[in-house]
């Protein structure tokens, strides 16, 4: 189990970050989450009250 795990583990740690990537990404641009991170992207530009 060991050998087997230091053999493959460069790829298992590839495919956990790609699938990370893209769970991030699809999620970013869901449709119901546009109202949400609009209003995240407008922070910057706000006045101070």
């Amino acid at each position: 189990m060991i050998e087997w795990l230091s053999q493959y583990s460069g790829s298992i740690v590839l495919v956990s970050f790609f699938s990370a990537f893209a769970g991030i990404t699809l999620w970013a641009f869901m449709p119901a989450n546009k109202a949400g991170l609009e209003r995240h992207a407008e922070i910057p530009l706000r006045e101070v009250e």
